[in-house]
């Protein structure tokens, strides 16, 4: 896949997970619990293609999220460019060619992401007590999001990533 190929791809993929976390995440919901697809989506692309994540895709979409979302503007934002950076770099290290890596990059990262807004939000004296932001909010979220990151996760290596192709009778890679 082309570099031009790859960012039209990141740049739709993008636009579902803005769609989704504005039409479906709120019917989606389960109590307090609700699925950040914009989260799993900067985080399953960061960790598919670790060498070219940077921090525009996930500071546009944390603002996009603050901004639809009820939470403290910028504060989303903040997060995921920094786990997504933390992510990518992790990745980049800890890569052996094998699906279990990327899927516990993946769902740390998540739960990573879930604490931190829930201390942020804490902090900013928009959550409630402590229990309330830590365990009835940012756990079940980081469940959700890990569950629905398993499923997001090979949609974005497959379409986010340029598969190596082969010619028969060579023994090199393009």
């Amino acid at each position: 896949m082309t570099d031009g190929r790859e960012r039209i791809a990141l740049v739709v993929g993008a636009l579902i997970a803005l769609a989704l976390q504005v039409m479906l995440a709120p019917v989606l919901a389960i109590g307090p619990a609700q699925p950040n697809f914009i989260a799993v989506y900067c985080l399953a692309a960061a960790v598919a293609r670790p060498q070219s994540a940077g921090p525009v895709l996930p500071f546009v979409m944390g603002m996009a999220y603050d901004l639809v979302g009820g939470g403290a503007v910028g504060s989303l934002a903040f997060l995921l460019v920094l786990v997504t950076v933390v992510a990518s770099r992790t990745m980049g290290a800890l890569n052996n060619d094998t699906l279990f890596m990327p899927l516990a990059i993946l769902v740390a990262s998540l739960l990573l992401t879930q604490v931190l807004y829930g201390a942020l939000t804490l902090a900013l004296g928009t959550g409630g007590s402590l229990v309330d932001a830590l365990v009835y909010r940012a756990l079940p979220c980081a469940l959700y999001d890990a569950v629905v990151g398993l499923v997001i996760y090979p949609l974005a290596a497959r379409f986010l990533v340029g598969q190596p192709l082969q010619h028969p009778g060579s023994s090199q890679l393009r």
